[in-house]
């Protein structure tokens, strides 16, 4: 089991194969399996985060006992999707956050082609936080 933390979304994955040269499956916590470039992933660790670290090959050589059953590979993700969250939510996750910039927040991704966010450098459109600090606190998605 490897995990890893996609970059462009901020998802916590798991890495599931190679899928060309430059291409990886990954599977998210809800069981969703897409196809994302190997550079958009980083080494992940509970408890501290983006590491930095690449990613390297393994082998699906081993022993497994298939009467056992699977404990869950990816864990439970307690930040927030920025895309699904109302302004209420993110005043109370992030600190520093206001319920006026939240409400901001919510009207950027309103007025965004399909309403959701694509990346989590459009946040950054709203003034009044230092963004670079929330998105390396890990602190939101893209879902």
């Amino acid at each position: 089991m490897a995990l890893y933390q996609n970059t462009r979304d901020g998802q916590i994955v798991e890495f599931v194969s190679y899928h060309d040269k430059d291409y990886a499956m990954v599977k998210t916590a809800t069981g969703k399996v897409s196809i994302v470039p190997l550079e958009t992933l980083v080494s992940y660790e509970p408890g501290k985060g983006r590491t930095g670290k690449s990613i390297e090959p393994q082998s699906a050589e081993g022993s497994l006992d298939e009467e056992l059953i699977p404990t869950p590979t990816i864990p439970v993700d307690t930040r927030l999707n920025i895309n699904t969250a109302t302004p209420e939510t993110i005043a109370k996750h992030v600190r520093g956050i206001g319920y006026a910039t939240a409400k901001k927040i919510v009207e950027l991704r309103s007025s965004l082609p399909g309403e959701r966010f694509k990346e989590l450098a459009q946040l950054k459109r709203v003034g009044r936080v230092d963004w670079d600090a929330v998105i390396e606190a890990d602190l939101f998605y893209i879902g």
